[in-house]
């Protein structure tokens, strides 16, 4: 890729101020840059790495979920149990598969088996995704 097009793909993405957030916080906002580095990616044709984002921003949603119950989320595994938790909790059984399709574009990050289509398709359950968990979060 020539430079100046990963240039002008990293220059359109906001720099956040973490020094006055919560932990929380720093990850919703890193889930929102995420996402929108994903869209980015997306529109240049680069699918693999626009899929990774999307995983991302998912990632840091249920990490933000995760700090502000006091549950682990170090892991891929703590990850299934913060989904399982926040279905318990709001009975939200849907989340699943939203979580499902988040997972599957961090599988296309290694296996590159997804078109465009279908990215896009899985990024807007990303966006149901983090909205519901961002919904749980201020409940």
């Amino acid at each position: 890729m020539p430079v100046q097009s990963l240039l002008f793909r990293c220059a359109r993405v906001p720099v956040i101020d973490f020094q006055a957030m919560t932990t929380a916080e720093k990850y919703l906002a890193t889930s929102s840059t995420l996402f929108d580095q994903a869209h980015i990616e997306l529109q240049a044709g680069d699918l693999v790495q626009a899929s990774e984002k999307f995983w991302g921003a998912a990632a840091q949603a249920l990490k933000a979920t995760a700090q502000q119950r006091g549950w682990e989320h170090n892991s891929h595994a703590h990850f299934f149990a913060i989904v399982r938790n926040i279905i318990d909790e709001t009975g939200d059984k849907e989340i699943l598969d939203l979580f499902n399709a988040a997972n599957l574009l961090h599988v296309n990050f290694y296996e590159g088996i997804l078109r465009d289509d279908e990215v896009l398709a899985m990024s807007r359950r990303v966006s149901e995704l983090v909205n519901r968990l961002t919904e749980a979060n201020t409940s």
